[in-house]
C-alpha cells in the first residue's frame, strides 16, 4: 500500500475527493488488534498522544477532513491516514504522532473511510423552498 500523507490529501479541495483519497475499502468484521485491543487503548490514552491529539484538531479547525464547511458537532475522532499495525503501537513508531498522518473526522466519516463506504457519508443539507410538497 502506497504511504498517503495530509499534505497530499490537501490538494483535493472537496471533500468527497479527500474522503475517495483517504478510504480504505475495509470490512466490517475484520480484526483488526483482537485481544490485543488493550495496546491500542493505552496508546490513546497516553500524554503524548493526547497532546498530538489537541494539535490536529487546531490545526484542522475542528472540521472534518478538514473541510471548513463540515464543523466537527460531536466527539472528534482523529484518523492515522496510514493504518496503524500491532508492531507500530508496540515500537511507538514516530510515525504515530506524525502530523502529516493524521486527520480529524467525526465518528461516521471516520466508520466511512475504513469501510470505504460512502454510504455511512452524512449527505449535503439541501434547504427548502417553496413549493416543496416532500417532508424530509
Amino acid at each position: 500500500m502506497a504511504n498517503k500523507s495530509y499534505r497530499e490529501m490537501l490538494q483535493y479541495k472537496t471533500f468527497d475527493e479527500r474522503f475517495n483519497y483517504l478510504k480504505l475499502n475495509g470490512k466490517v468484521g475484520e480484526t483488526i488488534f483482537g485481544f490485543n485491543r488493550f495496546v491500542n487503548q493505552n496508546f490513546y490514552a497516553s500524554k503524548k498522544w493526547r497532546s498530538v491529539r489537541s494539535q490536529v484538531i487546531i490545526r484542522d479547525n475542528g472540521c472534518d477532513l478538514g473541510c471548513d464547511d463540515r464543523l466537527i458537532g460531536s466527539r472528534i475522532q482523529i484518523h492515522h491516514i496510514n493504518p496503524v499495525t500491532m508492531e507500530m503501537l508496540e515500537n511507538e513508531d514516530p510515525c504515530l504522532f506524525d502530523l502529516d498522518n493524521l486527520i480529524c473526522t467525526d465518528y461516521i466519516t471516520h466508520r466511512a473511510i475504513h469501510f470505504g463506504d460512502a454510504n455511512l457519508l452524512q449527505q449535503d443539507y439541501v434547504p427548502r423552498r417553496p413549493g416543496d410538497t416532500k417532508l424530509w
